[in-house]
């Protein structure tokens, strides 16, 4: 008799033993969703120490973006400002990060340009993956990203300083130099209140910061019953001040209040102007400080007055901030760049509270009272952050203090110990 074959299983290739395994599976997964399910299968006594979000693995690092002036007129300003932030950054890594995480720069180049500066906030949001952005230096830029980032969720800090950026305030913008209101408030107070000048000529950059500042300062001239003899615009990037300053020496003014936005313009003027021979004080936004201004202007900055962010040399902070940078790079900080190092310490602090998320950082740094190299940083609901400026005098390139103007104005100073800095 014919035996019947017996027939032998034969296994099924590896790639279709998972396809089958993963279409029972799902089936099982189908009947599961029509069954009803008892809640007390999924629930459970155990308490958890931490969340399963807590549990998840740390981010490899805190992305800080910076939007500056990597190229272009702006360049000198910008380079110092990031070497500043570098530097802020190279000092917390070196201490073990914030709670065990270090921090890294993002940096992107707005190439001295408004709608550049603009076009890379837009990147930077959309691409860099950060934690907080160190935005706009200058308040031509800012004038076109504050306004965007109003509808942004991520904290912000900048340094432009016109007046009208903080106006509508918000939860995630914060200013880390004295508003423009505050600087020109100094100024005119200065000229007015202590040297005595009633025939004032205003001479300003035509940009968002000049315009805000010579605006300030011709209302607070109004305030006290005063007109200015003559208000001067000039265009940033100007290289001949000649017919400008003759006309100012033609007004015979006892004071020339001058809101100037790029550092090298401001030489150039002041130069014209002690070539014209013009009477009187001359007082000046922060750039007139500048060590770039004292390389066009040499001689001719000697005797203004400026009205500064901060006196870095004048506390125990500022001047170490100054060494520091010097022993790392080999040149001194420019006046108004300490605002970079400021903002990354600052920001350093408020995530060593464990903040998640943007919201909650933002309320970190606006709850915090810090102590920075320009000076103690309260922030209000504006988002402003520093509430005095320093006025000095300069010669031979340095600033000599005059005093700290306020909410109560001037306060006379003696040379050492002006200003509030604090240890970062």
């Amino acid at each position: 008799m014919k035996q019947s074959a017996r027939r032998v299983p034969q296994r099924l290739p590896g790639r279709m033993r998972r396809v089958m395994f993963m279409l029972a599976l799902l089936g099982l997964l189908v009947a599961c969703g029509r069954a009803s399910v008892d809640p007390a299968v999924l629930d459970t006594s155990v308490t958890f120490g931490t969340t399963v979000f807590e549990e998840l693995t740390p981010r490899a690092s805190y992305r800080i973006g910076i939007n500056a002036e990597i190229t272009g007129a702006g360049a000198p300003i910008g380079d110092l400002g990031v070497r500043a932030a570098r530097l802020a950054v190279e000092e917390i890594n070196a201490a073990g990060g914030v709670n065990g995480v270090p921090l890294e720069l993002v940096v992107r180049d707005c190439r001295s340009d408004p709608d550049e500066a603009l076009a890379q906030y837009r990147l930077a949001l959309a691409n860099d993956q950060l934690t907080a952005l160190i935005g706009p230096f200058k308040s031509a830029y800012a004038v076109r990203i504050v306004p965007e980032h109003r509808r942004a969720s991520l904290p912000m800090l900048i340094g432009a300083t016109n007046a009208t950026l903080t106006d509508h305030g918000g939860p995630f913008l914060f200013r880390m130099r004295p508003s423009d209101r505050l600087t020109a408030a100094a100024m005119t107070g200065l000229a007015v209140e202590e040297l005595g000048s009633r025939r004032v000529v205003i001479v300003h950059d035509a940009d968002a910061f000049g315009s805000g500042g010579a605006d300030g300062i011709e209302a607070g001239l109004l305030q006290r019953g005063l007109r200015p003899l003559a208000r001067e615009a000039y265009r940033t990037g100007t290289r001949d001040f000649d017919a400008l300053a003759r006309r100012v020496a033609e007004a015979g003014p006892d004071a020339v209040l001058i809101y100037g936005t790029n550092t090298t313009d401001v030489g150039l003027l002041l130069r014209a102007l002690r070539y014209w021979q013009v009477k009187g004080a001359i007082i000046t936004s922060p750039g007139g400080a500048s060590a770039i201004t004292y390389g066009i202007a040499a001689e001719a900055q000697d005797g203004i007055y400026v009205a500064l962010d901060a006196l870095l040399a004048a506390t125990p902070a500022g001047a170490r901030f100054e060494r520091r940078f010097y022993e790392r790079f080999g040149l001194r900080p420019d006046t108004y760049v300490a605002w970079y190092y400021d903002a990354i310490h600052l920001l350093a602090a408020a995530l060593e509270r464990g903040p998640r998320g943007a919201e909650a950082l933002g309320a970190a740094i606006r709850d915090q009272t810090f102590g920075g190299v320009q000076g103690r940083y309260r922030f209000d609901e504006r988002g402003e952050g520093l509430h005095e400026v320093v006025l000095v005098t300069m010669r031979g390139g340095q600033p000599h203090p005059v005093g700290v103007y306020g909410e109560g104005g001037l306060r006379r100073a003696p040379a050492e110990g002006v200003g509030q800095g604090g240890a970062p």
